[in-house]
């Protein structure tokens, strides 16, 4: 039960950074995506313990190995799935490079699929990300 609760804080504590940086950007009419970068950046290491670049250069399926491989519980390595894919599918928003962005959107859709296949959990909002980005990445004939 206590680790269940430190599970949920940990998500509600990153679905509040996410939503803290969002709500800036949503104030600015032209936001400048390098405060945006940081920020996510930021993320990465406060939520991961890894530099984004780790992310952005490692295979989504070594990901997703790594995730899988850090001896925590399998509802904790779902909320972190469940964390990750929401930091790649926000940080892919903000790339200029078409590849950049693809590949991001790539490796957040492999996590939301296997969040899809292993939880005992179902969630329309998972369901409908999953065919937002197979949209977005199929407008980019990825």
């Amino acid at each position: 039960m206590v680790e269940r609760d430190y599970v949920l804080r940990i998500l509600q504590e990153f679905f509040e950074s996410i939503g803290k940086v969002m709500r800036r950007t949503s104030d600015i009419e032209d936001p400048d995506t390098s405060h945006l970068q940081e920020r996510f950046y930021e993320m990465y290491r406060q939520f991961f313990r890894t530099d984004a670049d780790h992310f952005y250069e490692t295979d989504k399926e070594i990901i997703l190995e790594d995730l899988e491989n850090e001896g925590r519980s399998e509802e904790d390595n779902y909320a972190k799935a469940q964390m990750l894919s929401e930091l790649l599918y926000r940080d892919a928003l903000i790339k200029k490079s078409v590849q950049e962005r693809c590949d991001l959107l790539d490796k957040s859709l492999h996590l939301l699929e296997y969040l899809n296949a292993n939880t005992r959990t179902f969630s329309w909002e998972r369901n409908q990300r999953i065919a937002d980005i197979k949209k977005m990445l199929n407008e980019y004939e990825i």
